[in-house]
């Protein structure tokens, strides 16, 4: 039996962790990630640092597959000093019953420049939990595109901190949902420094009994002026079943910020979908068309045209 988690019930009241942790028959299990193109910047097992100044051409793997009857308990540090650029492309899979809990941090300096790709490709039989910390100094960008959906339980808490002035910080993900799986977002953006921006925006198409969780709060304290802070979610129901819930929040004590939230829940819209019928195209290859275009705004997103291609590659899987 896992060991059951101390929860807040405020942040964690639409996510039951612990019921889905009783399911599971899983022991404690030495975690090796498999880092690839890392060599001479691994410090450690948990530990990369990327050094002043370092432009780092190919994409840093960082792979951690699971297996039935495991619990990978596993903690991540990874330090980008002033000046560098990286690309990070997280890959997350496992076949069977298993449980994942991570806490992965990474650190930006100033003008440092960061991408993190994340791709779940999980076992629907397994429990996720991961925490992403990201802090940002001054004119630090750190960039992050995920595409998730594929655990029958996941959890990925992002905590920002934007601790230095001229900070950017985007993240957007894309969560594919069928069955009975249950998949949680949840973001809190601190704008600690002034003159900092930040983006989320995030998709959910959910089908079957599957449901869905977004929270996202832009947090700007009273120093934090000419704070730019965005938040949309966009959501699909494909099924009557399915069900999806958002919490928006803003808590602002600056007074001269620009700051917005938005959220769309529907289901497909029927005058495109009545459109392409009339064209000759068949009703499902009409409602693909449609998906594929809702799902779309995410990839452009991404600037590596090697995630894009596997990021596709993801979201063809799902709609077949």
């Amino acid at each position: 039996m896992p060991t059951l988690l101390n929860l807040n019930p405020e942040s964690w009241k639409y996510s039951n962790i612990n019921a889905a942790l009783k399911k599971l028959d899983v022991a404690e299990t030495p975690v090796a990630w498999d880092i690839t193109n890392a060599a001479e910047f691994q410090q450690s097992d948990n530990a990369i640092v990327i050094p002043k100044n370092k432009i780092v051409e190919q994409a840093i793997d960082l792979n951690l597959i699971a297996h039935t009857a495991q619990q990978l308990t596993t903690a991540l540090a990874i330090t980008v000093e002033a000046g560098a650029e990286v690309t990070f492309i997280e890959r997350q899979s496992g076949d069977g019953a298993y449980w994942k809990n991570i806490d992965l941090t990474i650190n930006v300096a100033e003008n440092a420049k960061v991408s993190h790709y994340r791709l779940n490709t999980e076992d629907p039989s397994c429990v996720v939990t991961e925490r992403t910390h990201i802090n940002l100094a001054r004119d630090a960008r750190y960039n992050m595109v995920a595409i998730a959906g594929s655990a029958g339980f996941s959890r990925a808490e992002f905590t920002v901190k934007m601790n230095g002035q001229g900070g950017e910080c985007d993240l957007s993900g894309l969560t594919l949902l069928a069955g009975k799986q249950h998949s949680d977002t949840t973001i809190i953006i601190d704008h600690i420094a002034p003159h900092c921006r930040s983006s989320q925006f995030f998709k959910n198409v959910l089908n079957d009994k599957s449901r869905g969780v977004f929270q996202g709060k832009i947090h700007v304290y009273k120093d934090a002026q000419k704070t730019d802070g965005y938040q949309l979610s966009n959501n699909l129901l494909l099924s009557n079943l399915a069900e999806m819930d958002v919490k928006p929040e803003l808590e602002i004590y600056a007074d001269d910020v620009k700051c917005s939230h938005g959220c769309t829940t529907g289901q497909l819209d029927e005058t495109p979908l009545f459109y392409l019928m009339s064209r000759g195209i068949s009703k499902e290859d009409a409602r693909r068309l449609l998906l594929e275009a809702f799902m779309g705004e995410i990839l452009e997103k991404i600037s590596n045209d090697d995630v894009r291609g596997l990021f596709e590659d993801r979201i063809k899987l799902w709609l077949k």
